[in-house]
């Protein structure tokens, strides 16, 4: 019985990765990185206009600071213009094959049990969170019943600071993004993303590394901003306080020289949009 249950199982694996590799797929997945570039630049452009406003509203002007800086904010731009639904469509599509590659290989990928084998699945699990998380919300906006991130965040935060071990669990999840924040801050510095990208280019390769290092190190220091916000909410017992990437541009801004703070991480989220346009062409899929 445990023979035959696991010559299925091996089977079945072999059938997703049949599926994972097959050119279609490898399409959509490309499809997902275009997609998701797409989202980053907007953030880094709702940023920007947010530290721009904050500035200009310091030394007396109106500043422009209506709606949110953050996934939401972003899908909620691209509905709102011609052809969005489409677009949306494109990005749901696309990042949801991401998603299912990158739980192909967590589950069926890596063929010895070492610690760096299991450590790759389960960066490969992660990456299928995120992206599964952008999948949803496009789709839910493309069928009108977008929600802000925010909000779902403190609802998240509050329903977790309710039940027994909240706080810890909260702490748990801080600590997680805290984590995944100083990683990709890792991987820019360290260029590590290399590994995942066939070798571009000579006239390519400088701007893609400019790229790929400015975006990673901003989005690091965003979701870890992201996660000291949720670890403050569980020590304050305060959902409030645990909020996504909208809080923290919010908290960048509030510091001392946050409004050019908040634009350079701005443009940072640009350039990993940008990237992501590159990644699109040159990851190894």
């Amino acid at each position: 019985m445990n023979t035959s249950a696991e010559a299925t199982a091996r089977e079945t694996g072999r059938q997703a990765r049949r599926v994972a590799d097959s050119r279609w797929f490898e399409l959509t997945a490309r499809a997902g990185f275009v997609g998701s570039g797409v989202v980053h630049l907007l953030i880094g452009y709702l940023a920007i206009l947010l530290g721009i406003g904050n500035a200009a509203a310091g030394s007396g002007s109106q500043g422009s600071q209506s709606g949110e800086t953050d996934q939401s904010g972003a899908l909620a731009q691209i509905a709102a213009v011609p052809g969005g639904i489409v677009l949306l469509w494109v990005v749901a599509v696309g990042t949801a094959a991401l998603c299912l590659r990158l739980v192909i290989e967590a589950v069926v990928g890596g063929r010895t049990d070492s610690a760096r084998a299991w450590l790759a699945r389960a960066k490969n699990a992660a990456k299928a969170v995120v992206y599964g998380a952008i999948a949803y919300s496009a789709g839910s906006f493309a069928l009108g019943a977008g929600k802000s991130s925010s909000g779902s965040t403190r609802s998240a935060a509050a329903k977790a600071l309710a039940t027994p071990g909240g706080v810890f669990l909260l702490l748990l999840v801080a600590a997680v993004a805290v984590a995944i924040g100083i990683g990709l801050v890792v991987i820019g510095i360290r260029r590590s993303y290399r590994k995942q990208l066939v070798t571009p280019p000579r006239s390519v390769e400088p701007t893609l590394t400019v790229l790929a290092v400015a975006g990673y190190v901003a989005k690091g220091i965003a979701v870890t901003i992201v996660g000291v916000l949720v670890a403050v909410a569980a020590f304050r017992s305060d959902p409030d306080q645990a909020t996504g990437l909208d809080g923290a541009f919010d908290a960048l801004r509030s510091m001392p020289g946050g409004s050019v703070v908040l634009v350079v991480v701005g443009i940072g989220f640009l350039a990993f949009g940008a990237y992501s346009f590159l990644r699109a062409k040159y990851a190894k899929i």
